[in-house]
């Protein structure tokens, strides 16, 4: 049996997905690529935008079309808060919600075991939103998930932040996180097989351990990982996906930062640089507040890199409003900004709102913010010139061995004859701006 794997949206999704395709290979199933011809394609869908559902739709349509006979079984968060539009679709045969995802390969199965009925709606297996109470055990992603070198791992899954504009905490559920020594022996175990920088991800990575009974925060998480003994002595080191500004405030990352695995980079979304739009976004935070945990990164490391994600054309969005956010981009001195037009998802308090920002002045701001996010972020690659680096081999690109510091800056230092292994840490000094990274040479 042949099975495809398409994913849409974020890295818990892609974590998960490597949890399915395991389970199917365990049983004997070859993994195919997504546009080859397969016996089963399971589509892992988002709902974060419009655009992620038209995706999946499509995805959905293009896989009965490589092969009709095929069984399509669709998760993921579109799945799970519109089964209904989803089971409309004649192309699909069987539809599987959020905590019901490590299930997929034996309902699959028992599919294939009955025939279709002509017109037959598909099967749909999904639990509501109370009914996520649990942490659902997929088993250990024995591989990694991206590549050999970095792993992600899913600690935390839920929401329970309400974010306007946000579907996830209807799709996902409530808070709820993996238990630390699961964990911590999964890190053990892909530390093992070569992996040399592990990522903590979840749906709000910075929940992890906040629910009643968990027993473990994350700073003692991040902890016990310090305390892991490598096998082999070979280092590792630990990178934080995410965390939320609504979540954890100044006091609470001066609390994570010093965990010396932990590399100097964090993914801060601050979605908009108004006060105004923040409370209207029920983001819980301030400007000042969020730059109050900016100033805490640089004053423990003034390299330290930030990331983050803005959206643009939020309902009752001014033009001070947009410059603010414009503003923002700069004080923070962003590494990366991710900026997305604001796309209204039914169901949610962002939808009701009146004061439409119109689609073209989504466009000019979009277009506007996304220049100036480029300047800043090469201007924050460039403030490391001349700075000693350790970054993480990753692959070879045009002669180049490529890899990220631990600030999360692309580095490539020429390697023609492939001399630096794979998985390797070197440290790089680092010399100018180039292509999307910075150009370094070998410090020694």
């Amino acid at each position: 049996m042949k099975v495809a794997f398409h994913t849409l949206g974020c890295k818990v999704n892609h974590y998960e997905t490597e949890a399915i395709k395991e389970a199917f290979v365990s049983r004997g199933a070859e993994a195919v690529g997504e546009e080859e011809f397969a016996d089963v394609y399971i589509i892992n869908t988002c709902t974060v935008t419009n655009i992620a559902d038209r995706k999946s739709r499509q995805f959905i349509r293009r896989a009965k079309k490589v092969n009709p006979d095929a069984i399509v079984a669709v998760t993921g968060c579109y799945a799970q808060v519109a089964a209904d539009e989803v089971a409309n679709m004649p192309e699909v045969d069987l539809i599987v919600g959020n905590g019901r995802k490590s299930e997929i390969c034996g309902l699959v199965m028992q599919k294939m075991q009955k025939a279709r009925a002509k017109e037959q709606r598909a099967d749909v297996i999904v639990m509501p939103r109370e009914e996520l109470t649990f942490y659902e055990d997929m088993g250990r992603i024995e591989a990694g998930s991206d590549g050999m070198t970095r792993a992600y791992i899913k600690i935390q899954d839920g929401c329970d932040r309400f974010c306007s504009y946000c579907l996830i905490p209807y799709a996902r559920g409530p808070v709820r996180s993996r238990p630390a020594e699961d964990i911590v022996e999964e890190v053990r175990a892909l530390v093992g097989t070569g992996h040399r920088e592990i990522i903590l991800t979840g749906i709000n990575t910075a929940l992890y351990g906040t629910e009643p009974g968990a027993g473990c925060s994350l700073s003692q998480l991040l902890t016990m990982l310090d305390e892991l003994e490598a096998p082999r002595g070979e280092d590792f080191r630990i990178r934080l996906s995410s965390l939320e500004p609504t979540v954890v405030d100044k006091d609470n990352v001066e609390e994570i930062i010093r965990h010396r695995r932990l590399c100097h980079h964090l993914h801060l979304s601050v979605q908009n640089g108004s006060d105004a739009v923040l409370k209207s976004m029920n983001r819980h935070y301030t400007r000042s507040e969020y730059l109050e945990i900016v100033k805490a990164l640089r004053e423990y490391d003034p390299d330290f890199g930030i990331t983050t994600d803005i959206i643009v054309g939020f309902p009752g969005e001014t033009e001070e409003d947009f410059k603010d956010t414009l503003d923002i981009v700069r004080e923070a001195f962003f590494g990366k900004t991710h900026v997305f037009r604001y796309s209204p998802r039914r169901g949610t308090a962002g939808a009701r709102l009146k004061d439409v920002v119109p689609e073209e002045i989504k466009k000019e701001r979009s277009a506007a913010l996304e220049e100036l996010a480029e300047e800043v972020a090469r201007d924050f690659r460039l403030s490391i010139a001349g700075k000693e680096q350790t970054v993480l081999i990753e692959e070879w690109t045009d002669g180049y061995a490529t890899g990220y510091t631990g600030n999360y800056i692309k580095v490539y230092i020429y390697d023609p004859e492939r001399r630096i292994k794979a998985g390797e840490f070197v440290k790089a000094l680092t010399e100018e701006s180039f292509r999307d990274g910075v150009f370094a040479r070998l410090a020694n």
